[in-house]
């Protein structure tokens, strides 16, 4: 008995597998195609949100939440809706973050609104295999700042830098102070629990409050107008805040002997000038030291490198046009002398500047460069003014004596120090020191923001359109401190506002 057997039955098995096969991969792409979608929408309203809320941070809007919802709302992702949330944070929270992490963030935070969208996508051949729904979570971070115009410190009139662990007393007023700022308040960027002590009979009078990173301490009574804020967001030292400040310029160079004419008494020999009276006229060139007891020196417009040292003891000095000095033991003007200049310019790398009492100096244009260790002095009894003037130094001290006078102010904009008066690098911990009686009177930024600065009794200083930041402050009784703030003659670069995407 013979049987016929077929493959046709096998055939139409392994098709049918086929198509199943076929059809759940094809499942698998248009879910996956979903899901990928959703989540590329759901970036995109994630990224308009947190640039809504980050333009309104630069424009000091205070709906920065709302804007950034009612952007997600338009880009069709609506809070608990369809299995979508959505989080809004300023500043931003690592809990909230997808993967639980948060980029590095200078301070302010609050510059920073974040963003999160958590969404659910309902599968459509997913559920074949248990697989009924997907989910996404996307997060965007922008920064919103607003523009300046070139201050430091959020605009504060007095500024303590000092954030080291265990300060405290950082901004100390004791007794009879009497410490002004206008257009202003001060900060303080200690965090101990004593920042900032006052004690009775100060006077603290703001046109905001001063901001305290840490604490403060107020014993008696003292006057304090408007009030104090504790426990602000501080400021990270060395601060970019002073990275742009150009470094100490080049030395110039003499080639030849310096040479003296004119009819004095006196003596000029191995590059050394000695004069007693007359009048002399000293063209640009090397010179072993300088010397005068009376008379009228003139410098002619050039360099003149020094090599010992300047000791002005009576008569005067002049100088038209621009007049540079490259000394190596600095200068020193004693009692009697009178200095004027249109444009002097010293360099120096270890030598002092020394004003003593009854000596006076005037220059339209001033600047000191110091690239070492130099003492800048200025003595009761003496005066110094320039209505262009910068001091730049590296390493050393300043101090400015009682009733001594001091009227300077910063250079122009355009200047490659505009708007600052005197810089103390951070590397420069020496101390600045204001003693009793002096009447001093500054335009422009003083920034030596590693050093000590003390103010003690009966001085007189007025600050007007500046900002003066220093490691610590003590206003010792009996002065007046009083600073004026304005943004735009400050030092600072101006800033247009900034809105950016960086996450």
């Amino acid at each position: 008995m013979k049987t016929n057997r077929t493959e046709k039955g096998q055939a139409l098995i392994l098709i049918a597998f086929g198509i199943i096969a076929l059809l759940a991969i094809t499942g698998l792409a248009v879910d996956a195609s979903a899901t990928y979608s959703n989540r590329q929408d759901a970036q995109n309203a994630a990224d308009s949100a947190a640039l809504a809320g980050g333009l309104d941070l630069a424009n000091s809007k205070a709906s920065v939440i709302t804007d950034a919802q009612t952007t997600a709302n338009s880009n069709g992702f609506i809070n608990n809706t369809n299995g979508t949330t959505i989080a809004i944070n300023n500043p931003p929270q690592a809990s909230a973050a997808c993967n639980g992490q948060l980029p590095a963030f200078p301070n302010p935070t609050s510059q920073y609104v974040q963003v999160v969208i958590n969404t659910t996508v309902k599968t459509t051949f997913g559920s074949l295999v248990g697989v009924k729904q997907t989910h996404n979570c996307v997060d965007a971070i922008a920064r919103g700042q607003s523009g300046s115009s070139g201050s430091m410190f959020g605009g504060a009139g007095i500024v303590a830098t000092d954030n080291d662990s265990g300060c405290n007393q950082t901004m100390l007023f004791n007794g009879g102070a009497d410490v002004i700022v206008n257009n202003a308040g001060i900060l303080d960027n200690c965090g101990g629990s004593q920042a900032l002590l006052m004690n009775s009979g100060v006077t603290l009078d703001m046109d905001s409050n001063a901001l305290v990173v840490g604490g403060k301490l107020i014993n008696g009574s003292p006057t304090i107008i408007p009030g104090i804020t504790t426990n602000v967001v501080g400021y990270t030292m060395p601060s970019a805040a002073w990275s742009l400040i150009p470094a100490i310029p080049s030395s110039p160079t003499c080639s030849g002997s310096g040479n003296v004419t004119g009819s004095y008494s006196g003596s000029f020999g191995s590059g050394t000038l000695n004069m007693n009276s007359g009048t002399a006229t000293l063209t640009p060139g090397n010179f072993s030291g300088l010397n005068v007891n009376g008379g009228t020196l003139t410098f002619s417009p050039g360099t003149y490198c020094i090599s010992g040292s300047i000791n002005m003891n009576g008569g005067s000095l002049t100088g038209g046009g621009q007049v540079n000095m490259v000394m190596a033991n600095g200068l020193t003007l004693n009692s009697g002398i009178s200095a004027s200049f249109n444009d002097l310019e010293i360099y120096t790398a270890n030598g002092n500047w020394i004003l003593n009492g009854g000596a006076s100096l005037t220059a339209t244009t001033l600047r000191f460069y110091s690239s070492g260790s130099s003492t800048f002095v200025v003595n009761a009894g003496a005066t110094l003014t320039s209505s262009n003037s910068f001091f730049y130094l590296t390493s050393g001290n300043v101090v400015w004596n009682g009733s001594s006078n001091i009227s300077l102010q910063a250079p122009p904009t355009g200047d490659p120090y505009a708007g600052l008066v005197l810089y103390m690098p951070w590397t420069n911990t020496s101390s600045f020191i204001l003693n009793g009686g002096s009447n001093v009177a500054v335009t422009g930024t003083i920034l030596a923001p590693h050093s000590n600065i003390t103010a003690n009794g009966n001085s007189s200083f007025k600050a007007l359109n500046s900002q003066i930041v220093g490691y610590t402050f003590i206003f010792n009784g009996g002065g007046t401190f009083n600073v004026t703030f304005n943004a735009a003659q400050n030092y600072g670069t101006p800033t247009t506002a900034l809105v950016e995407l960086i996450k």
